[in-house]
């Protein structure tokens, strides 16, 4: 994955707010789950866990219709994960509650944010009808199956830096998909489940970044 890069200039921060996560009966697994991801999803939710992302069923449809819209060209595509950072009984959790992208510059094999695009992005991120934070991107690996190349691992190192951030990465050739998260060896695999906006615990998301983004290109 190569792409320019937000570099963050200026940010404000608030403390995680305590809320409890959307209700077990409102959740569900992604269809695409794989056999080992499918178990880490059942284990959680059997013992009433707490994922460490839960996705909307907005943010969702929107990043596997823009991967399956590319696929038969195996065009990767990105994008940012916009939503809420919350805690509750000692764990930390994301909200993805919806996604923002533009133009893209994409191969088989990498993508950018197409730099004639930037305002139409910022225009989106400052349209998207709620404060938020940016809690992790999502890439495509059209035919390639789920993982972080070295190149990605760098773009979450030095763009997804926070413990709540995730990098989720979709495959909608083989009908993968994962999230990832950084980990002292690399990255590991973390559980996401699927929620419908509206059917969790109710809250007004207050903005808790604020970002001037520029292009950085990946060295």
């Amino acid at each position: 994955m190569l792409m320019p890069r937000p570099r963050i200039v200026k940010e404000t921060k608030r403390p995680v707010e305590e809320m409890e996560p959307p209700r077990a009966s409102t959740l569900a697994p992604h269809e695409w789950l794989s056999g080992e991801s499918s178990a880490a999803y059942n284990e959680i939710a059997d013992r009433g866990g707490i994922f460490d992302v839960y996705l909307s069923s907005v943010a969702e449809r929107k990043i596997k219709a823009h991967a399956v819209r590319e696929a038969p060209k195996r065009l990767e595509v990105m994008g940012f994960m916009l939503g809420e950072v919350r805690e509750w009984k000692g764990r930390t959790y994301s909200l993805v509650r919806d996604i923002v992208t533009t133009h893209l510059k994409s191969s088989s094999s990498k993508v950018r944010f197409d730099p004639m695009a930037f305002p139409e992005l910022f225009h989106d991120l400052d349209d998207s009808g709620f404060d938020y934070i940016l809690v992790g991107w999502y890439h495509s690996h059209p035919g390639h199956t789920c993982f972080l190349s070295r190149t990605d691992l760098e773009t979450q190192r030095s763009m997804f830096d926070q413990p709540y951030h995730s990098a989720l990465v979709i495959d909608p050739i083989n009908r993968d998909i994962k999230t990832f998260k950084l980990s002292e060896t690399g990255y590991d695999e973390v559980a996401f489940a699927i929620y419908e906006p509206g059917a969790g615990p109710k809250a007004k998301a207050k903005r808790s970044r604020k970002l001037k983004v520029h292009p950085v290109p990946l060295s």
